[in-house]
């Protein structure tokens, strides 16, 4: 009787589990399925980081027309065009504006300072308005 449940459990244990190939087979399938996966899942993360630096930026550039518009009703005569200013968060904004005693147009850049020089370049820019504010009487 003991021979019977040794030759059982023995052939039980050829049966179950997997070779040391299969694994090793199972991990090269697995690992060549991963890199696409890996790739596109980065390429996702830089994609999401850009746009959200860009609605950030939009927004800011919003923001800073608005104040803009809010400084003509009270000051209409000062210079409103401003370089490289600090909005938080690494980002910068410029303002330009003409001297115009009327009707000025106005143009707002924003981006992300990505080399942290503290000068907006070209290729950092994210978002730009321009719009005219008239003077108020």
């Amino acid at each position: 009787m003991p021979e019977r449940r040794m030759s059982r459990y023995s052939k039980r244990l050829f049966r179950s589990g997997m070779t040391f190939t299969e694994v090793l087979v199972s991990t090269l399938i697995l690992s060549l399925a991963m890199v696409p996966v890996l790739q596109a899942t980065s390429r996702v993360y830089f994609f999401t980081s850009r746009a959200e630096k860009a609605t950030r930026s939009l927004i800011l550039a919003q923001n800073q027309m608005e104040e803009l518009r809010a400084r003509a009703a009270a000051d209409f005569s000062s210079s409103w065009s401003v370089s490289n200013q600090v909005l938080g968060g690494g980002y910068l904004g410029t303002v330009s504006a003409d001297a115009a005693p009327l009707l000025r147009t106005v143009s707002v850049s924003v981006g992300y300072d990505e080399n942290r020089n503290g000068v907006l370049e070209e290729s950092e820019i994210l978002a730009v308005l321009r719009s005219r504010i008239a003077r108020l009487q």
